[in-house]
């Protein structure tokens, strides 16, 4: 495995997002093996992770939008250019990467990016496609851009 990008998590983040899914007391100190913890109002779509999920309602008014933070990590070469690109976009689903192309220039250096996804009309129960980002030697970094409607 080769990963050359990496998003990275802390435990405190793992900590935020079983906050964020309502873990009981009783869960949290059975999964965390502590007594206490901080729980820091964050939402579960701000977890620093390598996949995007938009979950909508019946309600849902569209359009929708929702924002996405996320910051990576170069592993790999020092000096590496990733560009975003976006394949297997459904009708429907419109997506926009700000910046679409991270520069690094230093091995364990960060960068920071949105994705921006936009559900226009309403659609099936999951729909779905990839933001990559390939860099100038071809490597790439998968990640899955999920709307599911319940």
């Amino acid at each position: 495995m080769d990963p050359r990008l990496i998003y990275d998590i802390g435990f405190q983040d793992y900590i935020d997002f079983l906050c964020g899914l309502e873990y009981t007391n009783e869960q949290m100190r059975i999964l965390l093996k502590q007594n206490e913890w901080h729980c820091n109002k964050k939402l579960s779509h701000e977890l620093n992770y390598s996949s995007f999920i938009v979950v909508l309602s019946y309600k849902t008014t569209y359009p929708v939008t929702m924002n996405f933070s996320r910051v990576v990590t170069n592993v790999g070469n020092d000096t590496s250019v990733y560009k975003a690109h976006l394949e297997n976009i459904p009708t429907g689903m419109k997506i926009k990467v700000e910046p679409s192309t991270l520069t690094f220039t230093e091995k364990y250096q960060n960068q920071s990016f949105v994705p921006s996804v936009e559900i226009e009309i309403e659609f099936p129960m999951i729909i779905y496609g990839f933001l990559k980002w390939i860099d100038q030697y071809g490597h790439i970094v998968s990640s899955p851009i999920v709307a599911i409607n319940f």
